[in-house]
């Protein structure tokens, strides 16, 4: 199956401070640390979502912007991103894309793998860890007009918008469903990988 992996990096990061996905974990960024991780998983093509093109990245891993046809409320939203990155897919011809937060840098790319194998039988696959883990997700190309249809009705949860489709659970580590909201929980990402090195 023809896979683009997403990262999403448009939210405001106002918990964090600054930037999440441009925080330092040891000489990488979490972008580029998700970027390494999607492409060991044996991915397509790679696409960041949203905010602001970065600079200093390979150029196959491309700034898609979150603007959308159809769509030009200015908002931000997690469920925008996704719409992004089902409408990239969609018009590049993909059949899936695997999209990311780009605060969840521990995802494996064994999980990804399973995620994209689980639509076979889906339409959507989320990691699953003590509940489903939205910021980890694949999804087939073809639910773009369903997602669409969803966020002009009002929907802004990832989860609501999708609530009809099939939903297949992949089961993760916690570690892997770790999110980066904090400073402190990079420092601890980062003393555990300089520690494994």
């Amino acid at each position: 199956m023809k896979t683009l992996g997403a990262v999403l990096v448009g939210g405001a990061s106002t918990r964090f401070g600054s930037d999440k996905s441009l925080a330092r974990i040891g000489n990488t960024t979490m972008l580029q640390v998700i970027h390494e991780t999607l492409l060991s998983a044996g991915l397509d093509s790679f696409v960041y979502v949203g905010g602001r093109a970065r600079e200093g990245f390979d150029p196959t891993f491309r700034h898609v912007p979150d603007e959308i046809a159809d769509v030009d409320d200015g908002e931000q939203s997690s469920l925008r991103g996704v719409l992004a990155a089902l409408t990239h897919a969609w018009t590049t011809g993909q059949e899936a894309v695997v999209i990311l937060g780009c605060d969840v840098p521990l995802v494996t790319p064994n999980t990804i793998q399973r995620l994209v194998s689980a639509l076979d039988v889906s339409d959507v696959s989320v990691a699953e860890c003590d509940g489903d883990h939205w910021s980890i997700l694949a999804a087939r190309a073809d639910i773009r007009e369903h997602v669409l249809a969803q966020y002009r009705a009002g929907r802004r949860a990832i989860h609501r918008a999708l609530t009809d489709l099939r939903i297949s659970r992949v089961a993760c580590s916690t570690t892997e469903c770790t999110n980066v909201n904090d400073v402190a929980t990079l420092q601890l990402i980062t003393e555990n990988r300089s520690s494994d090195v």
